[in-house]
């Protein structure tokens, strides 16, 4: 088996197999860590079955599984919680493994439910990978961007980015860094400064309060900080996450509250096609191009 093939696989079985070939078990981190069970199957199988198989394993445990089908070169997913788990089918497999390695990197089965409830329900999305929150036009970042002229030589400027975390991509964009005190830095393009930006911990959520950032969420801080600065976006990074926030209100197609506009993009999820998207349309271009 291919997917996901550079993972320790674990032997696994199905009290509930009804057509389907249980090929293995992968961990996340953590206590009842994220359980990512592995099936094949020579056709579709019905929703019933997948969520039967699915409710067999979990066996009433707090552990969170996502049960994972490849057939016919699809994938189906189900999982991972709940009475009547989410269930998704004809699915493209190399999106759904994106998925499944970003969840069990995660430091913890609570981390890994938050990204998977984040991104699952997403998954028939044509941008998955990609979140806008009320700041861009969906209709331009899915069918406009991918037209323009410099779409292609943009794409291949953006491969090389998509490995690449914190600091290191934030200087590979065309940013340099200033030091602010506290958990904090000024993005400058060129000679301007552009941006404030903010570096999570893994651990780190953008709208949960911790000492770290003065009692305050990060994004609540970054956005206090970037007005007393009077810079006009922030960007947060956390991992494979990137989010950028316009400072000012009134910003966005969405006209939605400050913490709540935003475009977010999972490096990890996107394919080469769609990682320029966000920063071909984002005011923060002119640092790239």
């Amino acid at each position: 088996m291919t997917f996901l093939a550079d993972r320790e696989l674990r032997p696994v079985t199905l009290a509930e197999a009804n057509g389907l070939h249980a090929d293995g078990l992968l961990l996340g981190r953590g206590a009842s860590a994220l359980e990512v069970v592995l099936t094949s199957a020579a056709e579709k199988p019905s929703v019933h079955t997948l969520r039967e198989a699915w409710k067999a394993r979990v066996g009433g445990r707090a552990t969170p599984v996502l049960l994972v089908t490849l057939y016919d070169a699809k994938a189906a997913v189900v999982g991972p919680s709940g009475d009547h788990p989410p269930a998704h089918t004809d699915l493209e497999p190399s999106k759904v493994e994106r998925i499944c390695a970003a969840a069990l990197d995660e430091p913890d089965r609570h981390a890994a439910l938050r990204f998977l409830n984040s991104v699952l329900e997403e998954l028939q999305s044509r941008t998955a990978g990609l979140r806008n929150e009320g700041l861009f036009a969906s209709h331009e970042l899915e069918d406009g961007v991918p037209r323009s002229d410099d779409w292609d030589s943009a794409r291949q400027q953006a491969r090389p980015l998509l490995k690449l975390r914190g600091r290191d991509l934030l200087k590979a964009l065309g940013f340099t860094i200033e030091t602010l005190p506290g958990p904090a830095y000024v993005l400058r393009a060129a000679d301007s400064r552009t941006a404030l930006a903010v570096l999570l911990e893994r651990d780190e959520v953008p709208e949960i309060a911790n000492t770290r950032f003065s009692n305050l969420s990060p994004i609540s801080y970054a956005l206090a900080q970037a007005d007393s600065e009077n810079l006009d976006y922030v960007v947060m990074l956390a991992g494979a996450l990137i989010r950028l926030y316009p400072v000012k209100t009134g910003v966005g197609t969405g006209q939605r509250g400050r913490t709540e506009t935003y475009a977010e993009i999972r490096l990890d999820l996107l394919s080469e096609e769609q990682a320029v998207d966000l920063v071909k349309t984002s005011p923060l271009a002119s640092a790239w191009y």
